[in-house]
């Protein structure tokens, strides 16, 4: 089994995600963090952060998918399986598979908390129902826990590979797609969930006018 926590495979980007990560934990449980994020500039904040951190990721993803042929990295597929671990892991080659893993490990570490921090701005500033914030809260929280499982695990994957019958990486190709999976649903189900009391808002603003 490759060892994973060689001090190579991270970088300042890793550092910058840990600590990003624990400020979306803290604004997430913290009635500070809940009233920061219950002003509407926090959206703005959050956003522009996001932006910064989409286009590191993107940019990364992109020299990914040429070194693997033109497959996309696994964790922008939505629902893949084995053989697409198998597949795209191949296609990569040993340096490949190492710029994957420190890719999940560095740059890809902004994306999570990123989306968390500007999903979580969006619903506290602008949905009064405290069931729904509630909801979103444990939506946005699954989602990051996913998300911290996919990316944290998949270099354990990448970096044993061709091995794929050595415990425990028989879990980890069923373990890592199912939180990539997860990690999309729930993303998309807390958006519904924004949009959908958006328009409860809206109803009850206009029926009041009416």
């Amino acid at each position: 089994m490759s060892r994973l926590f060689d001090p190579t495979l991270f970088s300042l980007h890793s550092l910058v995600g840990l600590m990003w990560t624990v400020l979306a934990f803290y604004l997430m449980f913290s009635a500070r963090g809940r009233r920061w994020l219950s002003n509407p500039w926090s959206i703005l904040v959050a956003g522009v952060a996001l932006a910064v951190a989409l286009r590191i990721v993107t940019a990364q993803i992109g020299v990914l998918t040429e070194l693997a042929g033109g497959i996309k990295p696994l964790d922008v597929q939505y629902a893949y399986g084995h053989d697409n671990i198998i597949a795209f892991a191949d296609a990569l080659g040993t340096s490949g598979r190492r710029a994957y893993a420190m890719f999940q490990l560095g740059q890809d570490a902004l994306a999570p908390p990123a989306f968390v921090c500007f999903l979580m701005a969006v619903y506290r500033a602008t949905i009064r129902a405290a069931a729904v914030q509630s909801l979103c809260t444990a939506l946005a929280f699954i989602y990051l826990i996913a998300v911290l499982i996919a990316n944290n695990l998949m270099p354990v994957i990448m970096l044993n590979f061709p091995a794929t019958d050595m415990p425990p990486l028989p879990l980890l190709y069923r373990l890592v797609p199912f939180a990539d999976t997860i990690k999309y649903t729930i993303h998309g189900a807390a958006w519904l969930v924004i949009i959908a009391a958006w328009l409860a808002q809206a109803v009850k603003l206009w029926r009041s006018r009416g």
